[in-house]
């Protein structure tokens, strides 16, 4: 692949690429309960632009955050063995959004690209294995749930790893962060990094505008306008 430009991509995964039909969400479910067994209460919360960590605390307020921490690596063991069990369900179920892949063609001239995900790195690696994603996305370059519970931790692991991978030390004003909650904003505008948000997730466009995204598209089907947006051109 050869990059014209010193940029770096960073995509949110679920509600901004794809969508698993509810297969992920099922899975980190059983995987709790696993986990903590019968009687442990879990708490229903919204996964929306949280990190895997974050949703697994919220989950179990009733279990204390160093047990969650120490158990983390058990939980994605079980949480990843659960998705690759169902990993044919995924692969005809998942939707790959309306000019996903050709945003991500158009893009693979100008930049790196990476993911910068709540999921944890093992979860992100299935979901776009599944979908047939994987090969725009530098997954070493990226930053996932299980590298900190806090998403506005995130871009600067990923902006770690993408200098180590491409010998080029990213500034924020090299970075563009595009995802479809206020999450993806704020932890983009924490970083100091270009904001690109889209409505293809639970947020709609009027909720979005209320976060002030550099740029806020309704999807990403307009390949031209979905460069433009990224690029800032």
């Amino acid at each position: 692949m050869r990059v014209t430009m010193r940029r770096l991509l960073l995509w949110d995964i679920d509600g901004t690429l794809l969508s698993t039909d509810g297969i992920a969400a099922n899975a980190m479910r059983t995987a709790l309960r696993q986990l903590v067994g019968p009687h442990v209460r879990i708490e229903r919360t919204s996964y929306a632009g949280k990190t895997d960590w974050q949703i697994v605390r919220e989950s179990l307020p009733s279990v204390d955050e160093a047990t969650i921490q120490s158990r983390l690596q058990e939980f994605i063991a079980l949480y990843t063995a659960e998705l690759t069990a169902q990993r044919e369900a995924l692969i005809a179920r998942s939707t790959v959004f309306a000019g996903v892949v050709e945003a991500l063609h158009a893009l693979s001239t100008h930049a790196y690209q990476a993911p910068l995900t709540g999921n944890v790195a093992a979860a992100a690696r299935i979901k776009l294995e599944c979908t047939g994603l994987l090969r725009w996305l530098e997954v070493e370059a990226g930053a996932y749930g299980d590298d900190h519970f806090d998403r506005l931790a995130l871009p600067p692991i990923a902006a770690g790893r993408a200098r180590e991978r491409y010998r080029y030390a990213f500034t924020p004003a090299d970075v563009v962060i595009i995802g479809d909650t206020p999450r993806d904003i704020a932890c983009g505008r924490a970083f100091g990094a270009r904001t690109v948000a889209v409505a293809t997730g639970p947020f709609s466009m009027a909720e979005l505008a209320e976060y002030n995204p550099d740029v806020l598209l309704p999807d990403l089907r307009d390949t031209v306008a979905v460069v433009e947006a990224v690029l800032g051109n």
